[in-house]
């Protein structure tokens, strides 16, 4: 130990009597482990660490699954979530839920519009969590119109009631309606977010929800998803096995609503990461091969070093220093160099996880957040240990070859220095290697996003402004919706700056709609054809506002009102699905929500991307709001003001029709539209700076291994200059060389790019893992960064004198 630590003390001052060397080799392990030690949070949030929740392992993520929809979450209808939980035996409890904003309300304070979740009897028990203070909902409060209870987050207790202890039994107005105080959650629980953009910040029956309370006992309204927890001893294949039993079931027994139609079953963990899981574990393995260019880059600094300290080590060795003590001086230097390169990393790491939870995709959030906890301390400790094996071995056979005679004699030629030559030559075609694998994947990423951006979305997203606005029941009545809205649109429509306005229920394109059933009068159905699809309520005017085309038929207009006969329009997916090759405009329709009566169809529009960029339109219904009344809708305005001056206008509107009526802030169809792809940009921009990053780190090998090249060769260049050869040919020589070089990495690198490619067919839109334009363009790229690096010492050598070179040690 006592040797150890003198290496150490003898170690920190040679490295101080470099700064630049140091400087640059601590940065290059910093920037390589700081990126690991983010990325690797990440996957420790997503996948390694226990979700916030007791026995987590045994949740499972509940939801409905249409076979046409490929597995797409189309939601479960109450009744059938409570057959699923009395049937399935394999499970020791079943909660129904669903998120949605809420309107909260009161004398004296400001409406307030707040992200809530309406649950079943059995959520909190499933979950594993009790409340802070009072406790959950009961059975009672449960049933269709039973007693309005309401349990708060422990950020809503605090912000809305002062943290007071005597809260349970106080009143907490929502939607108009006095709910009671029965709970507070510990701190921290916001379970679920799945859907969510914010946190949840109270829990109500389902009953409080509209939609859910106008159909009870409607097997077609397919809105809610849930949570198990497995019984002891079951398992999720027992699970999975009997949910399907009862689904075919009730497929058998209700095929006007649940034909076609199953549930699928999955871990809570692994459905939550889902979207993220294998995006993470990509960016994980790219940035792990940046920690190796890294580390590549830096064997190169310390070969170089070695060779400048041969006559050192020769000295040592002459003086009877063993090859332990070589190999100790060098480990000792490796762990300085490793360990401060770490440390930095480690701050660069927690610096880079607080950046990244603003940038990660609110799917990511759902899971738990995002920290630098002891997994990633371990994982960096584990890195920092490899990489000071590496640097202190790296330099090891340069070090060990070092004799008494090489302290009487010039380093230059020598077997050592050539070997570290070629070594250096091999480190260098590793570098070109791994950076065209990065570089390939970030422009296979980059071709998908030219593609996504060529996307024809259906509608014209610009100067869109969208304000979300809500009526509680308990002072709007059915036959009050639609005036309400019909006096808030005209005056909209009014306002200085306002080019079109509309409404929308539920919420708009890029956002999500309700899965309906629906019943084609006089066409039995086959036993491949879907019989549910989207559902959107519309006013007049909604196709114009958007830009949504309209093909055939006619729009709505404002005499579509109750008294009106019931009419639909449908848009070219739906028309294509269940009418293929025939006219669609005058068949009819029955939807399953509100009065089962027949609706004519009137117009057919164009198909729009409703999901996201990349997910393929599919069909949808669209009724007027008039005839289907929502006490829920969102404004869509189209001006070129800026939002938040549209937003001031509408809500002065708003206050002067009921001051108690909340205005959200606004938002626009572009930034919806972005949302929709975030995912895919997100891992785009990192990926695209692994590679830059990349590129740079073996344009700087590649440049100091021909610069030290060069210098090595300078008496033999000068000799050729002297010899009537032209400087252009000294260029073209040494250029050669790196070129040669560059084409075995080159050659590595493509056969490693083409067999890793197929990791990312997934994330790719509308463009091969094996896109030749891609694997074409990248090492072109990679040959002209190689070119440039070669060609700049390659010039310098060029213009030595042949007396200069000839004179030099």
């Amino acid at each position: 130990m006592t040797s150890f630590l003198q290496d150490l003390r003898y170690g920190a001052r040679s490295l101080r009597r470099s700064p630049g060397f140091t400087l640059a080799t601590v940065l290059a392990l910093a920037l390589g482990i700081g990126a690991n030690t983010t990325l690797f949070s990440v996957v420790s949030a997503l996948l390694l660490r226990p979700l916030p929740l007791p026995q987590s392992e045994q949740l499972v993520s509940v939801w409905g699954v249409h076979r046409d929809e490929g597995g797409a979450n189309s939601g479960l209808a109450r009744p059938d979530l409570e057959d699923l939980r009395q049937g399935v035996k394999s499970f020791a409890g079943l909660a129904a839920f669903t998120t949605a904003g809420i309107t909260l309300t009161g004398p004296g304070v400001e409406p307030e519009r707040v992200e809530g979740a309406v649950v079943s009897e059995d959520f909190f028990r499933v979950v594993g969590v009790a409340p802070l203070l009072g406790r959950a909902l009961s059975a009672e409060e449960q049933v269709l119109n039973g007693p309005r209870a309401v349990v708060l987050s422990h950020g809503l207790w605090v912000r809305r009631f002062g943290a007071d202890a005597q809260v349970l039994g106080r009143t907490l107005e929502m939607e108009g309606q006095p709910y009671s105080v029965v709970g507070v959650m510990p701190p921290g629980f916001d379970f679920p977010r799945e859907g969510a953009r914010e946190a949840v910040l109270l829990w109500a029956p389902l009953h409080a929800n509209d939609f859910l309370r106008a159909n009870w006992d409607n097997r077609g309204a397919h809105s809610l998803n849930a949570v198990a927890r497995l019984a002891p001893g079951a398992s999720l294949t027992q699970a999975t096995a009997e949910a399907a039993a009862i689904t075919t079931a009730l497929e058998s027994e209700y095929p006007d609503s649940n034909s076609h139609r199953t549930v699928s079953l999955q871990g809570l963990q692994a459905r939550l990461s889902a979207g993220t899981r294998r995006p993470a574990l990509l960016l994980l393995g790219a940035v792990t091969l940046l920690l190796l260019i890294a580390c590549v880059n830096v064997a190169q600094l310390l070969l170089a070093r070695a060779l400048v300290r041969q006559q050192e080590f020769a000295v040592r060795t002459a003086l009877g220093a063993g090859r332990g003590a070589l190999v100790g001086q060098l480990l000792a230097e490796g762990s300085l160099l490793a360990f401060t390169g770490g440390a930095l990393g480690l701050l660069l790491g927690v610096w880079g996880v607080d950046a990244l939870n603003a940038l990660l995709p609110a799917a990511a959030h759902q899971v738990q957040s995002v920290q630098v906890d002891g997994l990633a301390l371990a994982y960096t400790a584990g890195l920092a240990v490899a990489v000071a094996l590496l640097c202190g071995l790296a330099p090891l056979h340069t070090a060990a070859s070092a004799s008494l005679g090489g302290l009487l004699q010039s380093t230059r030629g020598t077997s050592a220095g050539r070997g570290a030559l070629r070594w250096r030559a091999v480190l260098v075609s590793t570098q070109v290697a791994l950076a065209l694998v990065l570089l390939a994947g970030a422009g296979l990423l980059v071709r998908s996003a030219q593609r996504l951006a060529a996307v024809d979305p259906g509608y014209r997203p610009e100067n869109i402004t969208l304000l979300r606005v809500g009526l509680p029941e308990v002072r709007y009545a059915d036959d009050a919706i639609a005036p309400f809205f019909n006096r808030l649109l005209e005056r909209t429509r009014s306002l200085p700056g306002v080019e079109s306005a509309a409404l929308v229920t539920p919420g708009v394109v890029s956002g999500g709609a309700i899965s309906l059933s629906l019943d084609l009068p006089g066409r039995p159905g086959s036993s491949g054809e879907r019989r549910s699809a989207a559902y959107r309520a519309m006013s007049d005017g909604v196709f114009a506002t958007l830009g949504i085309p309209l093909r055939r038929g006619r729009d709505f207009t404002p005499r579509d009102d109750a008294s009106a006969p019931a009419v639909v329009v449908v848009n070219e997916a739906f028309a294509r699905r269940f009418f293929p090759g025939e006219e669609v405009l005058g068949r009819s329709i029955v939807i399953g929500y509100g009065a089962p009566r027949p609706r004519e169809v009137v117009g057919v529009v164009g198909d729009v991307r409703a999901r996201s960029l990349d997910v393929a339109a599919q069909p949808e219904m669209y009724a007027p709001q008039q005839q289907t009344p929502w006490p829920a809708s969102t404004l869509v305005v189209r001006s070129r003001l800026p939002p938040e001056q549209v937003a001031s206008s509408v809500k002065a509107e708003l206050h002067q029709m009921d001051s108690q009526l909340p205005l959200p802030p606004p938002t626009t169809l572009e930034q919806s539209l972005e949302r929709s792809v975030a995912d895919r940009r997100f891992q785009r921009v990192l990926l695209l700076a692994f590679a830059v990053t990349a590129l740079a780190l073996a344009s700087l090998g590649i440049y100091g291994l021909m610069a030290y090249s060069v210098t090595q060769r300078r008496r033999e260049l000068g000799i050729r200059l002297a010899l009537g050869a032209m400087p252009r040919d000294v260029v073209r020589l040494v250029m050669r060389h790196a070129l040669r070089m560059c084409a075995v990495g080159l050659g590595v690198g493509l056969v490693l790019a083409l067999a890793l490619s197929r990791v990312l067919e997934g994330l790719l839109y509308e463009v091969s893992a094996t896109d030749p334009l891609t694997f074409a363009v990248v090492p072109l790229l990679l040959l002209g960064v190689v070119a440039l690096a070669s060609w700049l010492p390659a010039r310098r050598a060029s213009r030595v004198s042949p007396g200069e070179a000839m004179s030099a040690d």
